[in-house]
């Protein structure tokens, strides 16, 4: 396949409405392409660890696996500090001392291409390509597998958006169910109901959403006579 068709079907792929099926189709179109024989994308969660969020297959999976269990590896590299990160051989690359001889005798991976994730304002993982055998990439090559991370980019960035998207709305959803149980049992409007919410978690130092779980769950504020008079 042309690197310039790959990278434009890539690009279409992107805008798709499904996020967590374009990496999948991305990494799949990847080994499609030739460019090589297993794919995956590494993505870094809010608090810092990295897990894989699309794999073409189980050697892809245990080769971002052994990086995450050792701690090192172009993929790593690749998410925490940017860049592109090429092994044409893993016998003549002593920059992941670990990994590289771990994963040729686990998985047989020869050759592995590595690419940040990444948006304006933060980093979101990596594109790793893995190869059986050695491998060296044209310029034009690199160029274009560039541009699928570019796109794969996006994806991912539109993945993490919708996220947090339907934590949000799953969020409201549970504080009007809260408002619902506090309004009955109280006799109190909706404005009043989520008064006492929000003043109950200021109080408590405890998150919205937390304390409308609490009274979801119990049917009421805990400790909390009537809300109006506390």
């Amino acid at each position: 396949m042309n690197d310039l068709v790959l990278a434009e079907r890539v690009r279409h792929l992107s805008v798709k409405d499904d996020p967590a099926a374009t990496l999948r189709s991305i990494t799949q179109l990847a080994v499609e392409a030739t460019v090589c024989d297993h794919a995956s994308v590494t993505l870094i969660e809010a608090g810092g660890a990295l897990f894989s969020a699309a794999a073409t297959d189980a050697h892809a999976e245990r080769a971002d696996a052994l990086q995450y269990e050792l701690q090192e590896g172009p993929c790593l590299t690749a998410a925490e500090r940017g860049e592109l990160y090429v092994i044409r051989d893993m016998d003549d690359d002593p920059r992941w001392p670990r990994w590289s001889p771990a994963v040729k005798a686990q998985v047989g991976v020869q050759s592995v291409l590595s690419l940040h994730l990444f948006t304006a304002d933060r980093a979101l993982g990596a594109l790793n390509l893995y190869n059986d055998e050695q491998r060296g990439w044209s310029d034009e090559e690199l160029v274009a597998c560039r541009v699928v991370a570019a796109h794969a980019s996006v994806a991912l960035a539109r993945l993490r958006h919708e996220e947090d998207l339907w934590r949000a709305v799953d969020a409201r959803h549970l504080i009007g169910m809260a408002q619902g149980v506090l309004m009955e049992r109280y006799a109190i409007n909706p404005e009043q109901s989520f008064s006492v919410l929000r003043r109950y978690s200021q109080n408590s130092n405890t998150k919205l959403a937390v304390v409308a779980k609490l009274v979801v769950d119990r049917g009421e504020l805990p400790g909390v006579q009537h809300p109006l008079e506390s």
